[in-house]
């Protein structure tokens, strides 16, 4: 799974610690020094602070909690590769039979995946592509005269379709739990955050904690 967190080089955060704000969703100030930064009014969701030095930092007014774009692009991913996986095998198989569509429909599948290495949303979306072009020739299968094969073919189409489902809602809530404002292990003493702001980030294991 690829991780959409942007990083700003240390040297950055040493010169200027003023982010008022400012637009920084998904970004990683992950183990960086920011004693006495200024966040307040920034849009912080899906932040980053692990491990961070955030000593009198000012968190007021900041926007906290879960940013949806890394879901988005899960699904968007995902989508795409299950129309090319559907749309290989479709078409190879009307053009030269139930094999050679089974061959494009694991070869598209099998470049996806390693392309993006095992990115989640490319795996649910290859085995989706694929189950869904098994339906397909379940399908012609079954109006070509051949019922049980193709009454076969259907029926395996829909269980492989029902756990792809039950894999990308996992991944969806994986990276939910990623997506969140985290401030996990980082110095928060004499930091000022809004009670709002409070509920809607992780503080686990944070130090020095104004509550």
């Amino acid at each position: 799974m690829t991780n959409d967190f942007f990083l700003i080089p240390s040297s950055h955060m040493t010169q200027n610690l003023n982010f008022s704000n400012k637009n920084l969703r998904n970004r990683s100030f992950k183990g960086l020094d920011l004693s006495g930064a200024n966040f307040s009014g920034s849009d912080i969701r899906g932040c980053n602070f692990t491990g961070a030095i955030l000593r009198g930092a000012n968190f007021q007014g900041v926007r906290t909690g879960q940013s949806r774009r890394r879901v988005q692009k899960l699904i968007a991913r995902a989508g795409v590769t299950a129309v090319t996986v559907t749309a290989a095998g479709a078409l190879m198989g009307l053009i030269a039979g139930a094999d050679a569509g089974a061959v494009a429909v694991a070869g598209t599948a099998a470049a996806a995946i390693a392309a993006t290495r095992c990115e989640a949303g490319i795996v649910a979306g290859a085995v989706a592509g694929a189950a869904a072009a098994i339906g397909i020739s379940g399908i012609v299968t079954f109006w070509g005269g051949d019922t049980l094969r193709g009454i076969g073919l259907f029926l395996v189409s829909g269980v492989i379709m029902g756990l792809t489902a039950i894999g990308f809602f996992i991944a969806v809530e994986q990276i939910e739990q990623l997506s969140v404002t985290s401030f996990r292990k980082a110095d928060l003493t004499g930091a000022i955050f809004d009670a709002g702001a409070v509920l809607d980030a992780d503080f686990s294991d944070a130090r020095g904690l104004p509550w």
